[in-house]
């Protein structure tokens, strides 16, 4: 399950990222809002298969009051210094291109661009975290050493 999470969160990750692109050029209507919705449907997937993993797991790290709380100090040793900035950034990112969406002539550009670079921009954040959870902390979560470290 793990590797076909990952595989789904990786294709996620690079179609957004090639609408994104795309909502830069005159062709940017043409995947429409379907594309949108469809990633985000996914999206939202990945995320409920991310929690569901992580509520059966033993590493709780304290209680707040009847609420379970996992030491995300943990999970986020297990992702590589340099990737832990890349999350970082491409949230910053997301949160740039909003404002910069919000702040953009109506008449500048297409509704549809504006709609799809807007969208694509928060999706390449959202598909990143599925990603790298998939990839190295849920692998080092379990004790699998081959997940705790970065591919060659």
């Amino acid at each position: 399950m793990r590797t076909f999470c990952l595989w789904l969160a990786a294709a996620g990750f690079v179609t957004s990222a090639a609408l994104h692109f795309l909502s830069f050029t005159p062709w940017a209507a043409l995947p429409g809002e379907r594309a949108v919705w469809a990633l985000g449907a996914l999206v939202f997937v990945l995320a409920a298969v991310m929690v569901a993993r992580l509520r059966r797991t033993a590493a709780l790290g304290r209680r707040w009051g009847r609420v379970a709380v996992h030491d995300w100090r943990a999970l986020v040793r297990a992702v590589p210094p340099g990737l832990q900035l890349l999350v970082v950034g491409a949230a910053l990112y997301a949160w740039m291109n909003f404002v910069l969406c919000l702040l953009t002539s109506p008449h500048a550009l297409p509704q549809g661009a504006v709609t799809l670079r807007m969208a694509s921009g928060h999706l390449i954040f959202f598909f990143l975290v599925p990603l790298v959870f998939f990839r190295w902390v849920d692998g080092a979560r379990e004790g699998d050493p081959t997940a705790a470290r970065p591919c060659p």
